[in-house]
């Protein structure tokens, strides 16, 4: 009787494992800058370089997600802890150490698969390509919020005006190929 427990138990432990994920994206990664250590997260928890976290734009906080390197197969567990600005492509920003387990090239991006085998708040077992919204996404903003009316007029900044910074050791821009027939 002990061995048909022991076989049932290791035969839904099988399906569970084999479950398709509740997340999975693929896109470029890369890493938060050390600038930003010490730092407090969207989360409100403190950034560390050498934690095992990552900031992604609409996954829950405390999300446990595998990221894994498509180019040379490496995978890491992280929790989400942040978020970042959207930028085309980019599915999520990993900390230093988990870009350094992970190989990816400094100040460069690289191609990764982003899996979470369930998302916090979300019915299990309903596989989504998206998570679901945050809680009061759409919602009044708190008391004391300042309005957009509120926000300073008038002209930007001269700052804004420059040309961006050219930093050294940077690769020049890739170049297109001659049109056919050239």
């Amino acid at each position: 009787m002990k061995l048909f427990f022991r076989l049932a138990a290791l035969f839904v432990a099988l399906l569970a494992s084999c479950a398709r994920p509740a997340y999975e994206q693929r896109g470029y990664a890369s890493y938060i800058a050390d600038q930003y250590a010490g730092h407090r997260t969207s989360s409100g928890e403190m950034y560390h370089p050498q934690g095992w976290t990552a900031a992604h734009n609409t996954l829950p906080f405390g999300t446990q997600v595998k990221v894994k390197n498509n180019y040379n197969g490496r995978a890491v567990n992280v929790t989400v802890n942040d978020r970042f600005p959207n930028y085309p492509g980019r599915v999520i920003n990993v900390s230093r150490a988990a870009a350094e387990y992970l190989q990816l090239p400094p100040y460069q991006l690289a191609d990764v698969t982003v899996t979470a085998k369930t998302i916090p708040g979300y019915a299990a077992g309903q596989p989504t390509s998206a998570p679901p919204p945050q809680s009061g996404y759409g919602a009044a903003p708190p008391p004391g919020y300042p309005s957009p009316t509120t926000y300073p007029s008038g002209p930007p900044p001269a700052t804004y005006s420059q040309p961006p910074p050219v930093y050294p050791n940077t690769p020049p821009p890739p170049v297109s190929p001659p049109p056919p027939g050239y």
